[in-house]
């Protein structure tokens, strides 16, 4: 049997029947006449006379004729359907792994993830990095084991009755910590990059092991899949924003996972099956608490098993398993709601479920787009990037969502149309892990990310070596073109994703290369919109950066943060009227996007505007609101000095300004209003020094040569000059 290719199923039932010492002949024929309805397919056996027969042959059956089970009823042929010589062949082809004892596919592939190195010298945060990793005090290592393991990914407590994520992902968090730690506490974000092409690398690695050894796929469609999985343009997500490590972790155990259990199904007596299941489960739970995905892989098991000899044996301890974690899960985290904003998630607040319906059939539409020809990327598809099928059926976006469907289902009907268990394992791989993030059993916090497509591209890369390894679709049937063709499908779609991959990762090197294509690409996304103005902004492209702020706006009109960044370029370009009107739109009732972090910018800038205006009395409680919530604000506290100064505050003023330079000890403008506020609070020696200090360090700026020059008229007449020192206003942006 093995000399013929059988399959490891066969040899598996052989070797239990000779271990039980039972009469084997009897056992393989039942065996073969379970498999009878195969045999319409098979070629009709061959008369003696067209088959040559060896002398070996002749001498044992004491005639011309060959054994008819040799000549044309070999056990591969009849569980397979195919030829002995195909048989033979395909066996040697999975024996193949390939040149140098199977490194060079190796380090092909490897090769290939090399296309994420570059991210290893970006040095730029991108949007939640922020939260998750920078200003989490889980992720920076100031907090306890048994804080990290009582918070939700971001740093919120999941009990203490406030808001919270409901995203548990404790190991995640502790690898941030451990990065900082072996960086000497410095938080940047190369290293953590580098770790996770380093980890992309090894997945990769691992899917090629797993088509090669599990699925027993042949070396060089091995190589060709799993190279489309190291470079699939949407993992830049996983690699380069940091936020996507979760998946790529989880994967690792996912994969992890297949490997422990073996590729036939569970075997062997019932420790042995005990062992496996503890360890797959330990996998699931691992991989669970890197990120919600990690817990299916049981489920991905259990499918395998139904697929089996025995279904029932394998699947049911698997499936109870996962039952109980999921549970527990959820009965730790509080269960799985979120109250999600309506910029991440608006479906879930239209009225018409058949709209709500349609719109997330649609995205699994645009998630199989992504899986098959990533070529339109966006690092976020919020509102209203993809906007809802109000139309239901009657839009023309409903084509996609049936095109996704039967193409899965077309796979399914030649999976099963050619008893291809590796094929069906792969579409099982790409739906299984899906399922939490398709919106249909619970909203997850974004509408689409590309990230999460992660360990689905697993079973896509196993899809597409099943598919190109197959010598026919058709029993009987020639292939001819379609096989040739194959390879130079598979080569063309492998240079697509090197070719994007690539793109999309220069693209990740800085906000400006990022923002903008995606807000070209997805002109009606809120967020795009927003965070391209924001890069506008600061660079000074004040007049583009409104056209996109405003852009912003007409989509959601009740977006906070887009409205103060508006009325920041309104402030540094003297329309101080006009930022009034958005900062009073803002605290008219609609504050989303701020938060205890940068609530004092408000009122910062509020009584900045108010002082630009002379509005005096107005501004100083604002002014002093704010900066009671932050201190460190030096514009705001060189505002409120010069406020007082024009009310003729000046011990105020003096304190005001003392306690600017405090925060920012080279302002230079701060120097030189503190040495004026000296002058007219009557310490003359000290504010002349002062205001002498500041025209040295900066003599370009006209007001500190104008302050220096009445301090010399001062010293000849001995009196106060005719004209006002000057006083100088600046203004930092940002939250």
């Amino acid at each position: 049997l093995e000399a013929f290719g059988a399959e490891p199923q066969l040899l598996n039932k052989v070797r239990e029947v000779l271990a039980k010492q039972e009469g084997p002949d009897t056992d393989l024929l039942r065996l073969f006449r379970q498999r009878r309805s195969w045999r319409s397919s098979l070629p009709a056996p061959p008369s003696p006379e067209q088959t040559p027969t060896s002398g070996a042959a002749r001498s044992s059956t004491g005639s011309g004729d060959a054994s008819p089970i040799l000549e044309c009823h070999s056990p591969i042929q009849l569980i397979s359907g195919k030829a002995p010589s195909a048989a033979k062949k395909d066996a040697a082809e999975a024996r193949d792994i390939g040149p140098l004892r199977g490194v060079v596919p190796v380090c092909i592939v490897l090769l290939l993830s090399c296309m994420f190195l570059p991210c290893v010298t970006y040095s730029e945060w991108y949007i939640d990095e922020l939260f998750a990793a920078v200003r989490n005090e889980d992720a920076r290592g100031e907090s306890s084991l048994a804080q990290v393991f009582s918070n939700d990914f971001w740093g919120n407590p999941l009990w203490a009755g406030g808001w919270t994520h409901k995203s548990y992902r404790p190991l995640v968090v502790l690898s941030y910590a451990w990065q900082y730690k072996l960086n000497g506490g410095v938080i940047r974000p190369e290293p953590l990059r580098a770790f996770n092409v380093a980890l992309h690398a090894a997945n990769s690695v691992l899917v090629y092991l797993l088509l090669l050894r599990h699925c027993r796929i042949p070396w060089k469609w091995a190589t060709v899949a799993a190279g489309l999985f190291a470079t699939h343009p949407v993992h830049c997500e996983n690699i380069i924003y940091l936020v996507g490590r979760a998946d790529a972790m989880a994967t690792a155990c996912w994969l992890a996972a297949l490997f422990v259990w073996p590729a036939q199904g569970a075997s062997g007596g019932l420790r042995s099956r005990m062992f496996r299941v503890l360890l797959v489960a330990s996998l699931a739970v691992i991989g669970g608490i890197c990120k919600e995905i990690g817990f299916v892989v049981l489920l991905q098991l259990a499918a395998s098993e139904l697929l089996g000899r025995q279904p029932l044996r394998g699947a049911v301890p698997l499936l109870s398993i996962f039952f109980i974690v999921y549970l527990g899960r959820s009965w730790y985290t509080d269960g799985t709601k979120a109250g999600f904003s309506h910029v991440d998630t608006p479906v879930q607040y239209h009225a018409d479920l058949w709209v709500r319906t349609w719109t997330y059939l649609y995205f699994h539409g645009k998630y199989a787009q992504l899986m098959v020809f990533p070529w339109t990327l966006s690092w976020d598809y919020s509102l209203d990037a993809l906007p809802l099928m109000l139309a239901t059926w009657r839009d023309v976006r409903s084509l996609l969502v049936l095109t996704a469907y039967l193409g899965i289902v077309s796979l399914a009907s030649l999976g099963f149309s050619t008893r291809s268990r590796r094929l069906l394992l792969g579409i099982s791989n790409i739906i299984i892990p899906f399922v939490p993030a398709s919106n249909l059993f619970f909203v997850v916090g974004v509408t689409v990310g590309e990230r999460l497509l992660y360990p689905c591209n697993v079973g896509f890369a196993m899809v597409v070596a099943s598919v190109g390894s197959m010598t026919s679709t058709i029993p009987g049937k020639s292939v001819g073109k379609s096989r040739s063709l194959k390879p130079l499908i598979a080569l063309a779609l492998l240079m697509v994703f090197l070719t994007r991959g690539s793109l999309r990762v220069y693209q990740w090197s800085s906000r400006e290369t990022l923002f903008g294509p995606d807000a070209m690409a997805y002109p009606r996304s809120t967020k795009a919109r927003h965070q391209y103005g924001t890069v506008l902004h600061r660079v000074g492209r004040f007049d583009e950066a409104l056209v996109h702020f405003n852009a912003s706006l007409q989509i959601f009109p009740q977006s906070a943060l887009t409205e103060y960044c508006m009325a920041q370029i309104y402030l540094e370009t003297g329309r101080a009227q006009q930022a009034i009107d958005h900062l009073e739109n803002i605290f008219g009732g609609h504050g989303l996007g701020f938060g205890r972090f940068n609530l004092y910018a408000l009122y910062v800038d509020y009584g900045f505007a108010l002082m630009m205006l002379g509005r005096y009395a107005e501004a100083i409680p604002q002014l002093a609101h704010g900066l009671e919530l932050n201190e460190d604000v030096p514009h705001g506290l060189n505002a409120l000095g010069y406020t007082y100064m024009q009310l003729q505050r000046y011990h105020e003023a003096l304190d005001a300004f003392q306690r600017g330079l405090r925060y920012d000890p080279e302002n230079f403008f701060i120097m030189n209003n503190l040495g004026v506020a000296h002058l007219l609070a009557g310490n003359l020696e000290v504010g002349a020094d002062m205001v002498t200090a500041a025209f040295q360090r900066d003599p370009e700026t006209p007001a500190f040569a104008k302050n220096v020059q009445l301090i010399g008229m001062m010293a000849q007449t001995n009196r106060w000059p005719n004209e006002h020192f000057a006083l100088e206003l600046f203004y930092n942006r940002g939250t």
